[in-house]
């Protein structure tokens, strides 16, 4: 397969989207002239005085089984086994990189994998080298029955296994994730310092390297590389024989985890890292929409997730040039190491990436909190993850099932009367289902203490009380890093989260004190 036509996402077995002018790129000698031949379609475009080109095909119906050639000069291209159906970039961190060999549907998929499901992995480094090269080189586009299938995104399958059912078509989907990932990792420069807000992530990057030649940035992190290759081993001795072994205690015996290393130009998770080596590199391939979990990583900050989740979709819709290219939030699941106090950080991630999903057209929203699993970061529940998305995305931009079916309850708003605070909700068609005992609710008065709140449900709303608060004003559900969920709706549905006032001074504890608490092992 020859590379130095077309970019290296264009490969045998790839899948295209389908009713959209389809972008084709790649990079040759400078004004060089590229045809294309595809489906009865043939173009040609030429090369800018950097070899860059690009090209589009005319929006084609479903299909199977096409080949496709590409010329430029002496040199041809074909690439075979072509479908044309839907594509989408799975993106995000490691709950989106976590492997389908891993995760609890594995059994059931590995006896009978989707033959309409193919997978393209973006190649992994953490700075341009040599091998960064060699890898892109050798990626391709996978089949269901490749013997790499247990390492493709779980996430990412389960959806796209639903939507190929459901559709009739072939998914292709593109994994863009790398575990331990802030949001700014996948952002440009301009994007992160163009928000008076967010450029604190740029700000301290700079900051931080100014005086550090490239030469000892790269000594620097070379080094941890070796110290964390070496405690990973300490660490899965010790977690093996001991598997309910406290995080913090366990520091103490095998030594400090220095997780994440350095953050300089050599670190991955240094801000702009996966979008310049990863994002640029499949971009602007012609989609359907993006899948995206992630957050994780940006617990330290949690206020200021809505702006920079805003800005990343603002941002990569634009590289695509598709202002309204479908964005799908996962909402972060319940979540707490055992031995960590409860900081209330992540309800208030839940909190931005529902008022992102709120203020931005063509997103959706896969609300999970019954997907945690206390003191594991990496739930190996994935099914569930994966067929929430799905029912976003067969709701907008499909349009096969209606709202009701893709949701469960979302907060609206209050009524106050008297000692009661009853909180309504959208999406609770066919009533609330109360799961388990009815705990974390909670409810304050304006001194903002909150108590245990008697509650009663009705079907589309829920009154709170309690003997302890005469004169209600606040209310919440589930405002815990972790806690078990017991409000869904009556199609099985999750609610999601919530407290009735957003207003920062009902924060606690939110700070520097958290920086460890998301650490990725």
């Amino acid at each position: 397969m020859n590379k130095k036509i077309l970019a290296a996402v264009f490969t045998d077995n790839m899948v295209l989207q389908r009713q959209k002018p389809v972008k084709l790129f790649g990079n040759v000698p400078a004004g060089a002239e590229v045809e294309i031949t595809f489906n009865n379609q043939k173009i040609k475009a030429s090369a800018d005085s950097e070899g860059n080109w690009q090209a589009e095909l005319s929006p084609m119906e479903a299909a199977d089984g096409l080949t496709l050639t590409a010329q430029c000069g002496g040199c041809s291209v074909t690439l075979s086994n072509i479908a044309i159906g839907e594509v989408w970039l799975a993106g995000g961190q490691s709950n989106m990189e976590f492997p389908l060999s891993d995760c609890t549907d594995w059994d059931r998929v590995s006896r009978s994998p989707h033959p309409n499901v193919r997978f393209f992995y973006t190649p992994k480094f953490p700075y341009v080298c040599d091998e960064y090269y060699e890898a892109f080189d050798k990626a391709c586009w996978q089949l269901s029955d490749d013997k790499e299938f247990g390492t493709w995104s779980a996430v990412g399958y389960l959806f796209a296994e639903k939507l190929a059912d459901d559709l009739g078509v072939t998914i292709g989907i593109i994994g863009c994730n790398w575990g331990g990932t802030s949001a700014s990792c996948w952002m440009s420069r301009e994007a992160i310092t163009a928000d008076e807000q967010t450029r604190i992530y740029m700000d301290e990057f700079d900051e931080r390297n100014k005086d550090i030649p490239l030469e000892q940035q790269r000594k620097d992190y070379d080094e941890y590389v070796v110290y964390d290759a070496a405690w990973n081993e300490r660490s899965q001795k010790l977690f093996s024989e001991q598997p309910d072994m406290d995080w913090f205690e366990a520091q103490k015996i095998i030594g400090e985890c220095k997780w994440p290393g350095p953050i300089n130009n050599f670190n991955p998770f240094r801000p702009t890292g996966q979008y310049l080596q990863m994002i640029r590199k499949i971009c602007p391939y012609t989609l359907k929409g993006f899948i995206y979990y992630q957050g994780e990583n940006d617990d330290i900050r949690p206020r200021m997730y809505d702006r920079l989740l805003t800005n990343l979709i603002r941002l990569w819709r634009k590289d695509w040039g598709d202002e309204e290219l479908t964005f799908i939030i996962t909402q972060l699941p319940m979540h707490r190491y055992s031995g960590s106090p409860d900081f209330k950080n992540w309800p208030i991630l839940r909190e931005a990436q529902m008022n992102v999903f709120d203020s931005l057209d063509n997103t959706g929203i896969a609300v999970i909190p019954d997907c945690g699993q206390f003191s594991e970061i990496h739930p190996v529940n994935k099914g569930p993850v994966g067929y929430r998305l799905a029912l976003q995305a067969e709701f907008k931009p499909y349009g096969i099932i209606d709202e009701d079916a893709a949701f469960g309850p979302i907060f609206d708003h209050k009524e106050i009367r008297g000692n009661v605070l009853e909180t309504f909700f959208k999406h609770c068609k066919g009533g609330l289902v109360l799961k388990g005992e009815p705990e974390y609710y909670e409810i304050a008065g304006a001194d903002k203490i909150f108590y245990p709140a008697d509650i009663k449900v009705k079907p589309s709303s829920i009154e709170f009380s309690s003997d302890k608060v005469n004169t209600p004003v606040y209310a919440r559900y589930c405002w815990s890093n972790y806690c078990t969920p017991t409000l869904f709706g009556s199609n099985g549905l999750a609610a999601s989260p919530f407290r009735t006032d957003m207003d920062d001074e009902l924060d606690t504890n939110i700070g520097a004190d958290v920086m460890q608490q998301n650490l990725e092992i």
